[in-house]
């Protein structure tokens, strides 16, 4: 559906680009939503779309995209980024470089970043990988696979050539945990009813302190009332630290030894 939507809305979002000035993205940022794959994509998109003045082509942008794997240029990316329109929204899964963290700036982009404990990370791409997503370049070597088990372990170290091991996978992400560029979020703490509301304005702030015009914004509740992990086409179960019961004490060891700097408590 989405690939389908932005295919029919390639020209009215061309004509939108060249009519651009550079004030129209000083009023009317972009929004990114970037994420770490399996964290929250379409959760923070939910929120995101309740902006004001918000524009949704179909558009996302993959640094790898799931059919081929094939890594793009940093000059592919560049190009891309230039292309969004004021108003924008749109899903990305962007590793961290500097070179895109200065062409996110350049058109005065609200870059949302949401991640997840890599644990529940790994057990969701196993289980989507080998259930879900059939076009995906890796679902046939994990569908041959005989248990969930050994599915995750995959997930975990890879397989040393177009799929690397999740440490080379997630830590492509995790520069942007600490660049003032965007704001970062953990999927946790947006589904966490306790802590959600804060995330939220968090949000409202940065769009506050970034749009020249916000226009009439909605309330931190009203974002919060816009989160419905169920309505992604991609959701499984969702949950908070699944891994506790369903990763093995062999693979979390695994994960230890590969991810440790990335892992709650």
């Amino acid at each position: 559906m989405r690939k389908a939507k932005a295919f029919a809305n390639r020209v009215p979002r061309l004509a939108a680009h060249l009519s651009a000035k550079e004030e129209d993205y000083r009023a009317r940022p972009p929004i990114i939503v970037n994420s770490l794959p399996k964290s929250g994509t379409h959760l923070l998109m939910q929120i995101a779309q309740e902006l004001p003045d918000r524009r949704y082509f179909g558009s996302f942008i993959a640094q790898t995209p799931s059919m081929t794997l094939r890594m793009r240029s940093q000059g592919e990316i560049d190009r891309k980024i230039a292309a969004i329109v004021p108003g924008e929204v749109l899903g990305t899964h962007l590793y961290y470089t500097p070179e895109t963290e200065a062409a996110l700036r350049k058109i005065n982009a609200i870059h949302l970043f949401i991640w997840r404990d890599p644990r529940d990370v790994l057990l969701s791409e196993a289980h989507y990988l080998a259930k879900m997503n059939r076009w995906h370049a890796m679902h046939k070597a994990f569908a041959a696979l005989p248990d969930a088990e050994t599915q995750v372990r995959f997930a975990i170290t890879g397989n040393g050539g177009n799929y690397p091991g999740a440490e080379e996978r997630i830590g492509s992400y995790m520069g942007w945990l600490t660049s003032d560029s965007c704001l970062s979020l953990r999927y946790e703490e947006l589904v966490d009813p306790q802590t959600q509301l804060g995330q939220c304005q968090r949000i409202l702030d940065v769009y506050k302190a970034t749009a020249r015009a916000p226009g009439s914004l909605p309330s931190a509740e009203m974002l919060v009332d816009a989160i419905n992990p169920a309505r992604s086409h991609t959701f499984n179960r969702g949950g908070i630290g699944r891994w506790r019961k369903e990763m093995s004490p062999a693979n979390l060891a695994l994960c230890e030894e590969r991810l440790g700097p990335w892992l709650a408590s």
